[in-house]
């Protein structure tokens, strides 16, 4: 094929598509155009470093294909990308951890000054608790567990330094518990929301008909659902700017697919008429 209006695309003034999402914005492509759809097994050749023009290959029927991560061709983050970052950060949360225990047991044995924070809410993985949000139900249950353990150990600097005052053998005695029973069970909250993490990467490669008969593969963080659409939900893209409208591959923006009051989802054609 040469390319497909978008006219072409809608059959008995119907569309189905299967839809998606990157961070920014909802995706529809035409389900005619789809002729395959598999879990990411890393099976494609990594071509060296990647931007948003450059392409992997991997292989379909036995014939190379281009795959281009969508996340680049959008100017998006993927949610690997996104993944990597959030698992660093509660790696280094969880070293601040097992530091300020290592500080609490060194003034206590020392008697010098403890300088770590005692305010749950003022250390770092306390500020990024209180303003981190996520839409991923089972790693939203495991990050609720932290917050009891999580007070606990920032409350044990005053109750157990006055109680060095008195009875230094004491208060490494109940320190060594606390390290053994709270610090332990925020270690393991931690290694479970890093699993949880890990588990919720799920990209997709969608094989799709390109121009002259042409296949081609987008690498994908998710596939939502098949949706049909009339061609009163749609809406014609006009601009000139934005989104795919300057990338060197054939995948263009033809416009907005709609229904009342929900979120639009742009449409992708992976044909279109040069």
């Amino acid at each position: 094929m040469s390319g497909q209006s978008i006219e072409s695309l809608f059959k008995g003034d119907q569309i189905s598509v299967i839809t998606f999402s990157t961070r920014e914005a909802s995706f529809a492509i035409p389900l005619e155009q789809v002729k395959y759809i598999e879990k990411d097994v890393k099976r494609n050749i990594n071509v060296g470093k990647l931007d948003r023009f450059n392409h992997e290959v991997i292989t379909f029927q036995n014939n190379a294909v281009p795959l281009f991560d969508f996340s680049l061709l959008t100017g998006s983050r993927s949610q690997l990308e996104e993944n990597k970052e959030l698992i660093a950060l509660l790696n280094e949360r969880e070293k601040d951890h097992r530091d300020w225990v290592d500080a609490l047991d060194s003034a206590i044995k020392t008697s010098t000054p403890f300088t770590k924070t005692t305010d749950h809410d003022k250390c770092a993985f306390g500020v990024w608790y209180n303003q981190f949000e996520t839409n991923d139900s089972d790693l939203k249950e495991v990050l609720e567990r932290f917050d009891e353990p999580h007070k606990r150990i920032h409350s044990l600097a005053e109750s157990l330094l006055n109680l060095a005052k008195k009875d230094k053998s004491r208060a490494l005695i109940k320190l060594e518990k606390e390290r053994n029973t709270t610090l332990t069970e925020l270690i393991r909250l931690f290694e479970t929301a890093r699993e949880r993490i890990r588990n919720s990467d799920r990209p997709i490669i969608v094989f799709v008909e390109q121009n002259n008969n042409k296949i081609g593969a987008l690498r994908l963080d998710n596939i939502q659902d098949i949706e049909t659409f009339t061609l009163e939900n749609f809406s014609r893209d006009t601009s000139t700017e934005g989104i795919m409208k300057k990338n060197e591959t054939d995948f263009s923006v033809e416009g907005f697919l709609r229904r009342g009051d929900l979120p639009p989802f742009m449409l992708i054609n992976c044909q279109p008429v040069n």
